[in-house]
C-alpha cells in the first residue's frame, strides 16, 4: 500500500499516554500497526506491509553474528499496536521514555510512516523551518 503521511500537528496525550490518530491519516492506516523506536530518537508508525519491507532489510544482513544482532535491534524495536474504535492508542511506557514524550507531542507525515516528536525535541531541532529552493536545488517544483 502506497502511503502518502504528509503534514504536521500538535495533540495531547489523553491519560498520559493516549494518542488519537487525526483521520486524515487514520485513512491510510489500518486499524493493526507497528510503532518503533526509530533511530532519530522519535516513535514511528508504520503500516504493517511497509514495516515488513523494513524487516526484509534486516534480514538481510543476517549473515553474519553482527548483522544478526543488528537485525534483533530492529525486531526489538517494533511492537504491533492496534486503534480503537475512536482512532487511538496507547503508547507503551518504554516507547514514552525513549522518545522522552511529556504531554505534548508532534505528528509529522513522513511519506511512508508518521512520526511522533516530543515538543521539546520537536521545537528544538529547527522543525518549523520553511522550505526554501535554496534548500533543496534539486527538486523541480
Amino acid at each position: 500500500m502506497a502511503n502518502n503521511f504528509l503534514g504536521v500537528s500538535k495533540h495531547n496525550l489523553e491519560n498520559g499516554n493516549r494518542l488519537i490518530i487525526p483521520p486524515r491519516f487514520r485513512s491510510f492506516l489500518s486499524p493493526e500497526f507497528v510503532l518503533f523506536k526509530s533511530p532519530d530518537g522519535c516513535l514511528s508508525i508504520y503500516d504493517v506491509e511497509s514495516f515488513e519491507e523494513i524487516i526484509r532489510q534486516a534480514r538481510l544482513l543476517a549473515g553474519t553474528k553482527e548483522g544478526r544482532e543488528r537485525a534483533r535491534v530492529v525486531t526489538r524495536a517494533a511492537r504491533y499496536m492496534n486503534l480503537d474504535k475512536q482512532g487511538r492508542f496507547t503508547i507503551p511506557q518504554d516507547y514514552i521514555a525513549y522518545g522522552s514524550i511529556g504531554n505534548s507531542v508532534y505528528l509529522t507525515g513522513e511519506g511512508n510512516r508518521l512520526e511522533i516528536w516530543s515538543e521539546e525535541i520537536y521545537c528544538g531541532m529547527g522543525a518549523d523551518k520553511e522550505v526554501s529552493p535554496e534548500d533543496f536545488p534539486e527538486l523541480f517544483y
